[in-house]
């Protein structure tokens, strides 16, 4: 049915099992984020216990770095290791079950320095562990999903997801704005929420098949070979080096995410009940975006997706700018399209992934995918340093930078090679097709 309904060409049996189950990990894992959002949610909670912007900055740093830096560290790995599905299940079955813990001591009614301790522990563990599974879901991905429909699927997990987190931003509405639900018991019952969807991604993740690989001993390389022969990787794929400065420009937006939050409530714009709708609006900009992208993805190319996400990166800040400027309720439907248009650039990352797979052999993707987030994780800290200089730097200001170097990026991925060959083809790109799902040799 599944197949069906999207028009599908499987390459075999493997292509269509992992698909579904690859996007119900993915669906379920997005789901999961309504009830923990890094943009909103997390940002509120951690600003009530300890009204901190530092350690909100620190939270969004830990959560960029945990997810980036262990990539390099076990790429070389991953690239020669067999049974990926059961590797990743295990390994987020122990980091994100530790999320019970701030749960435990805010029900247990401990001190706020101790739930925020506990928080900081667990959350840092969790976010390592995303990242270490990271890399092993991406070489799954790529040699097990037909490059005809890759698009389709990173598209239809973030959709799926979002629909999902939809329902998810209702109940969190629910809980924010009920008086029954008194600060940080709140925050506690949603924090569990995210958690048992968590659980059920991982069951999902579980449930792929992970391919031998006939040559898995010459693919294996150390994690110290990667790091020191960066240079040579990147010389010897320069069209993967160009996109590399793009998307490192582009990380500079996540200065802005656990701050728009607090720009909103600072202007004093943000009563409680318009949480739950900000949280929705994000959700649904995150469906928006996910097919978006994923159209684009398959129908115009991943340079064009990497352009047109950039161009939405822009509108971000300038958007979360003006909901301070206006008042009343052009000022609520100003934040809602911000937070709305910042829901569609978190899945932005989808046509570099594809660009990546796109111009890079298979037995080196992991590498690549390690060496792109490698150099993301400098940036991962600014968050951290905005928060930190926030006392004597207007939010504006840090507002406005980013949406300058926004440009910037986009002006430099005017000049990426695009990998697919319009010239031959000789349709608008809006009418091409993907090349046919094929049997490739491992």
């Amino acid at each position: 049915m599944l197949g069906g309904s999207l028009s599908l060409q499987w390459r075999d049996k493997l292509d269509k099992r992992n698909f579904i189950f690859l996007t119900a990990n993915g669906a379920l894992y997005f789901s999961a984020l309504a009830f923990f959002d890094a943009n909103v949610l997390i940002p509120l909670f951690l600003n009530g216990l300890t009204d901190s912007p530092l350690l909100v900055g620190l939270a969004a740093a830990i959560r960029s770095i945990g997810f980036f830096l262990p990539q390099i560290l076990i790429a070389g790995w991953v690239a020669g290791a067999q049974n990926l599905n059961l590797f990743q299940s295990r390994l987020h079955l122990f980091t994100r079950s530790l999320l019970i813990l701030p749960v435990l001591a805010i029900w247990f009614g401990l001190s706020p320095t101790v739930i925020v301790v506990t928080f900081f522990v667990t959350f840092t563990v969790f976010a390592f562990g995303e990242g270490m599974g990271q890399v092993s879901w991406m070489d799954i991905y790529s040699r097990t999903i037909d490059e005809s429909h890759r698009g389709k699927l990173l598209g239809t997990m973030q959709a799926l997801g979002g629909l999902g987190a939809l329902g998810g931003a209702f109940v969190v509405q629910r809980v924010l704005s009920s008086p029954d639900f008194a600060f940080p018991y709140n925050f506690a019952l949603l924090f569990f929420l995210a958690l048992f969807l968590l659980w059920a991604s991982i069951f999902a993740i579980r449930m792929t098949q992970d391919p031998p690989k006939k040559d898995a001993k010459e693919r294996k390389v150390s994690a110290r070979y990667v790091v020191t022969h960066v240079p040579k990787y990147l010389q010897d794929h320069p069209s993967f080096s160009k996109m590399l400065i793009v998307q490192v420009l582009m990380g500079f937006n996540i200065i802005g995410f656990p701050f728009y939050i607090l720009y909103v409530q600072q202007t004093g714009s943000l009563p409680a009940w318009l949480i739950g709708f900000i949280v929705m609006f994000q959700i649904i900009g995150q469906v928006i975006g996910g097919l978006l992208w994923g159209y684009l993805s398959d129908k115009a190319g991943n340079k064009r997706t990497i352009m047109a996400t950039l161009a939405t990166n822009i509108i971000v800040p300038l958007l979360i700018l003006l909901s301070g400027q206006v008042t009343g309720l052009i000022s609520i439907i100003v934040t809602l399209l911000g937070f709305m248009t910042l829901g569609m650039v978190l899945g932005g990352w989808l046509g570099f992934v594809n660009y990546l797979m796109e111009t890079t052999a298979e037995e080196k993707r992991p590498i690549y995918v390690s060496i792109s987030n490698l150099f993301a994780t400098p940036v991962a800290l600014l968050p951290l340093v905005a928060g930190a200089f926030l006392k004597v730097i207007p939010m504006p200001w840090l507002f406005i930078s980013i949406a300058i170097i926004q440009v910037l990026a986009l002006f430099l991925a005017f000049r990426l090679p695009d990998p697919r060959d319009e010239k031959k083809q000789g349709l608008p790109f809006l009418f091409r097709q993907p090349a046919p799902a094929r049997r490739t040799k491992e």
